[in-house]
């Protein structure tokens, strides 16, 4: 097939795929893709970046197949491949395209969201913005891949594609980094748009401070709600302050009726913030909820194997990267910083940079062994987190299967992770009876061992990992 007639075929294509996607999500994957040949039967698309690649083959791969199909009257497969020539595709808007390529890590192993190196230039400074948090110093990785999608989707249509957007994840994963990441992309496409970022603390202090002097009311509404896009960082904070709280939610509401974008973020799930008003948890979940999640063992090391590139440390033992990783685990930051004390410390005794320097430079600050036991309570908690569920969903009535399921594993946990009895666990579960907590131990112990569902054995080692880490 010549090149005039495969670019014929997948314009006819996209223009399929565009009646089928919103216009955000067109521009942010299909805009800058290009057509690369017909091999082996399968029609080739080429995308900027690797991640575009994953992304595109795994989210809309029916998609693909049916509009080719639907052009070419026969059924054909689709291959993804990354093509420099699309990344030189303009794309309409003046936006960055697409996600940006992960920058290798050296050494290997998957990339990971996390702040490093300095700035090189990048988007204007405004909005109270850290200039170090764009998309450029964001590398994506697993646990952040479809937290990135959306928030460069916002990015590319603020106020249309995704509104509003709240995203949860636990301290120092990179939050604030994203959401900072959003404005400074908005504001590089238009630097005429009026883009607020605070932090919930300064939300609750400008609002305490039009209320208690007399004619700043309204000059707090005006500052917040004529903004193009705001952005929140920490909303759990709104619990207690119920003043605050109404303002909030008039707030949110005059910027979500003009269609203005909002983004928050918080340390929790929207319906796990029990101590807000039950209209503004609603109002939090009823766009799109992401979660950033923890970095594996292997993202751990990939972390501060690119931290050492770009800090150019010397490390005489690669070990003191794994050692660090699988001992520093709930929190990017003290990842980061474990390595750079280790550094510090082979730097201040002239020595070199070993697992030995290392295990005595973090004696201190090592996570200390495990004393406080699992709780049943605690493991409904994690449960419900991973499910996206109630921690009452599980202790309720309901026997629907997006509820016994979890329910069953919440279970088999705390057979497995408590000194609680049967009976025991089945009281904490609504009063149930021993031999139905017995049936769901079985059962899923049955799943576990055929083998067959892998995923079900991932999530339970993250669900362990977490309570573990947790105590």
């Amino acid at each position: 097939m010549i090149d005039e007639q495969l670019t014929r075929v997948w314009d006819e294509a996209r223009d399929q795929i565009r009646e089928r996607v919103n216009d955000a999500t067109f521009r942010l994957w299909f805009e800058r893709t290009v057509p690369v040949g017909l091999e082996d039967g399968a029609f080739v698309v080429g995308v900027p970046n690797e991640f575009a690649r994953d992304w595109v083959e795994s989210r809309f791969g029916d998609i693909l197949r049916a509009a080719i199909g639907a052009v070419m009257a026969a059924d054909i497969d689709i291959r993804v491949v990354v093509d420099e020539r699309a990344a030189e595709v303009a794309v309409s808007g003046g936006a960055e395209p697409g996600p940006p390529a992960p920058t290798p890590v050296a050494g290997g192993g998957p990339p990971s969201g996390v702040n490093v190196g300095p700035p090189d230039g990048g988007p204007p400074d405004g909005a109270g913005l850290n200039p170090r948090y764009v998309f450029d110093r964001w590398v994506i990785g697993p646990h952040n891949e479809y937290a990135t999608a959306v928030a460069r989707s916002v990015a590319e249509a603020p106020g249309s594609a995704y509104n509003p957007v709240f995203v949860y994840a636990d301290t120092g994963l990179g939050k604030t980094h994203l959401i900072q990441a959003v404005a400074h992309a908005i504001l590089v496409a238009d630097p005429g748009r009026r883009v607020k970022y605070v932090t919930c603390e300064q939300f609750i202090d400008d609002f305490i401070s039009g209320v208690s002097e007399k004619g700043r009311i309204e000059g707090f509404k005006h500052q917040y709600r004529t903004n193009d896009v705001l952005l929140i960082d920490d909303v759990q904070f709104l619990a207690g302050k119920q003043g605050t709280q109404v303002e909030f939610f008039h707030t949110f509401n005059a910027l979500y009726e003009a269609d203005r974008q909002i983004v928050l973020t918080s340390d929790r799930q929207p319906r796990e913030l029990e101590e807000l008003d039950d209209r503004l948890r609603s109002r939090f979940g009823q766009g799109v909820v992401v979660d950033i999640g923890r970095p594996d063992v292997e993202t751990r090391i990939a972390i501060l194997r690119r931290q050492v590139k770009v800090d150019a440390f010397k490390i005489a033992e690669p070990e003191v990267l794994e050692y660090i990783a699988s001992r520093v685990s709930t929190n990017i930051r003290e990842l980061v910083g474990a390595l750079r004390r280790v550094v510090s410390y082979a730097s201040i005794t002239h020595g070199e940079v070993t697992v030995a320097v290392a295990r005595e430079a973090l004696k201190d600050i090592l996570p200390k062994p495990y004393t406080q036991p699992i709780t049943i309570d605690a493991v409904q908690s994690e449960v419900a987190r991973q499910f996206g569920c109630h921690v009452s969903d599980l202790r309720g009535d309901k026997r629907t299967a997006d509820v016994a399921y979890p329910r069953h594993i919440a279970m088999y946990l705390c057979r497995e992770l408590t000194e609680a009895s049967l009976p025991q666990i089945g009281g904490r579960f609504g009063g149930r009876d021993h031999s139905t907590v017995l049936y769901a131990v079985n059962k899923i112990e049955r799943l576990l061992q055929d083998g067959h569902d892998r995923q079900l054995h991932d999530l339970i080692q993250v669900i362990i990992s977490r309570l573990q880490t947790a105590r």
